[in-house]
């Protein structure tokens, strides 16, 4: 369903979608962004990985692609979701993801925005100028989609999204198979008002 026409529908509903957004809610990017300089020393978007190297995720057909994010942790502290100590805390085992409970690197703004998911609201650009869309399976990072197996790449098949239809059914409570199936069914009955619910979802 997203050949054709319907690639077509999904990008002119993105381009007014993230236009629309981005109009609305620059005051709240304001806020967060003062917010965070406020907080914590360091850059108001996480763009960088310890080592100064741009930070990447994987997009469609394996591509990658600067994704904006508003920054929720301490400065230099990404590679340490991959020690023993965090490792433990990782509540998403037996996938390839890594999500810590409670994480110890997060400042308190960051706490709010990532359970409000404001700190995603720059990916508005990313759909904007066309390497994400507002719904799509959620982008993840290199070192993740590395572990893939062979079915789990059939998510790369379109553009990553800011949301799913995983993000309204349980989030990270989510096994990751089960985050890939509903992925899955997403790509193979889109339309449309499905994004529309979705959205609103």
């Amino acid at each position: 369903p997203l050949d054709g026409w319907g690639k077509v529908a999904k990008r002119t509903m993105d381009i007014l979608g993230a236009t629309f957004g981005l109009a609305i809610i620059s005051p709240i990017m304001i806020v967060t962004a003062i917010a965070i300089k406020i907080n914590s020393k360091g850059p108001i978007l996480f763009t960088k990985l310890d080592n100064g190297q741009p930070v990447k995720r994987v997009g469609q057909h394996g591509e990658l692609f600067k994704c904006y994010k508003f920054r929720s942790m301490r400065p230099n502290t990404h590679n340490m979701r991959y020690s023993k100590e965090l490792s433990e805390m990782n509540v998403r085992k037996g996938g390839p993801l890594v999500k810590i409970q409670n994480d110890p690197r997060v400042t308190k703004v960051g706490n709010f925005i990532r359970k409000y998911s404001i700190d995603e609201l720059p990916q508005l650009w990313n759909v904007l100028i066309g390497n994400m869309s507002l719904v799509g399976p959620r982008p993840h990072l290199p070192e993740e989609v590395a572990k893939y197996k062979g079915h789990h790449k059939f998510v790369l098949a379109i553009k990553p999204g800011m949301t799913g239809l995983p993000q309204i059914s349980g989030r990270s409570d989510l096994d990751f198979e089960t985050e890939v199936k509903l992925d899955r069914y997403y790509i193979e009955n889109w339309s449309i008002w499905f994004d529309i619910k979705l959205i609103f979802k």
